[in-house]
Order: structure tokens, then C-alpha cells, then sequence
């Protein structure tokens, strides 16, 4: 049986008001979006402006303040300023600083560290330089870094903890064998055990692997 034309019309218009409400939904999500990454461009050129005052004034404390303020704090916006694809990208000469900003700003950069890590994975580039910074920090200030993953979520230290064993070759990375000595120094043996039993769980892992 053949559709009548006020039938067809019908379905011609119902087609017609689902094509524009599927428009109006993806329009509304547009303006998130665009205020996302306009917020990402934002921090970068923040970014990007402290880290030239920083190369001009090293030991200006509020340069160096103004510098750990501007820096992200969240790991979704700091993967999504130094991915591949990101405004900053690689972010090695935004990342490698910190350490050497905690000996003036100790617990500041701790907080952001610690911060970041608790929910990072290990990639290359900048996920990697921020395990390194993250291993160096807790190797050098290892009774402020304590501090800060006790303040933590046991969950989200362990996650910490894993993120620092998640590499290949452990006789290049001394900060990892350094935290366990300096917890145990300072009487921690509890953490200390975590940390060699994430080393040894990522060690079977390795060996596993075909």
C-alpha cells in the first residue's frame, strides 16, 4: 500500500524537527567546549608569561611564587596543556623547574606534585618528566612529601606510589630506591613496604610480558 501525500508530508516534516533538534543538542555542547579550551589557551599564555619573568628574575621569590600559581593543578589540565596535540607540548622546560624551585617553596611544590600525581599514569614526555620530578622530589624531601600522601585517599596514594614504579629500568632511577632508604630513616617502614611492593609487583609485570 503506497504512503498518501499528507502522510508523507508528515514524515517529511517529523524528519525535518528531529534534523534540527539533533543541531540545538549539539550546539548547546559547543559553548563547554569552546570555554574549555579557551581556559587551556588562558594557562598557557599564564604559563608561558611566568616562565619568561622566572628566566629573567631566578631568585625572585615572588616570580618563582607566581610561577608554581600559574602551573596546572589538575592532571586533566596539565595532559591536555602538554599532550601531543596541546599548547605546550612537550612541557620538559615547564615541568623540569620544579625541583628546582623546592628548596625556596618546599611544601608549594610538594602540594602540586602530589596533586598532579595521585591521579597521573605514566606515558612519555610529560607524564614521564612528572614522574621524575614527583621520584626527585620524594627522594630530596622525602619528611614533606610523607606529609602530603598521608593527607591522601588510600587510594590515591596507592595510585601515587604505582605511578612512581611504572618504569623499565630501575638502575637508572636511583630517587626510587632513595625515598625507601629516607622512609625507613625517618621510621616509615609501612610506606616503605608499599613502595617495594609496587616496585616488585611492576618487576613481575615486566617479566611477565612475552
Amino acid at each position: 500500500m503506497g504512503i498518501d501525500s499528507r502522510t508523507k508530508e508528515s514524515l517529511i516534516t517529523m524528519k525535518k524537527y528531529k534534523a534540527i533538534a539533533i543541531t540545538i543538542v549539539a550546539l548547546a555542547a559547543l559553548p563547554p567546549l569552546f570555554a574549555q579550551k579557551k581556559e587551556s589557551a588562558s594557562q598557557g599564555q599564564k604559563l608561558v608569561a611566568a616562565l619568561v619573568d622566572l628566566k629573567r628574575a631566578p631568585a625572585d621569590l615572588a616570580v618563582q611564587k607566581r610561577y608554581l600559581e600559574s602551573f596546572p593543578r589538575r592532571y586533566v589540565d596539565f595532559v591536555h596543556l602538554f599532550e601531543p596535540c596541546g599548547q605546550l607540548y612537550d612541557g620538559w622546560e615547564y615541568i623540569s623547574i620544579l625541583s628546582s624551585l623546592a628548596a625556596q617553596h618546599e611544601r608549594s611544590v610538594g602540594q602540586l606534585l602530589v596533586e598532579l600525581s595521585k591521579d597521573a599514569h605514566y606515558e612519555a614526555d610529560a607524564p614521564g618528566y612528572l614522574q621524575q620530578a614527583m621520584a626527585t622530589y620524594a627522594s630530596l624531601h622525602t619528611k614533606v612529601f610523607v606529609e602530603l600522601v598521608k593527607q591522601l585517599a588510600i587510594e590515591k596514594r596507592v595510585h601515587l606510589i604505582v605511578f612512581l614504579a611504572d618504569v623499565e629500568n630501575y638502575s637508572s632511577y636511583p630517587a626510587y630506591q632513595d625515598t625507601i632508604d629516607h622512609l625507613r630513616k625517618l621510621g616509615e617502614n609501612c610506606l616503605a613496604q608499599e613502595f617495594e611492593a609496587a616496585r616488585e609487583q611492576r618487576l613481575h609485570v615486566r617479566h611477565d610480558q612475552p
